[in-house]
């Protein structure tokens, strides 16, 4: 990324984004998820269900590959 592309984040997004990629590094959420995620984070649209539904399949993924 670009530091044009990184200076135009606004707070809530750069805080998102570091969210995002911890839950990455504990697996609590799937690659796959983490775009969405961090846009639900920075608006402040993820509600209860969602956030168990993003954990509940890195859970399950995970017992899955083992």
């Amino acid at each position: 990324m670009s530091d044009a592309e990184e200076n135009d984040k606004t707070p809530a997004e750069e805080l998102a984004e570091i969210v995002t990629n911890a839950l990455l590094d504990e697996g609590l959420i799937l690659k796959e998820d983490a775009p969405h995620t961090s846009r639900e984070i920075a608006s402040g649209k993820l509600r209860a269900e969602d956030w168990r539904l993003l954990i509940e399949k890195a859970l399950d993924k995970e017992a899955s590959d083992e």
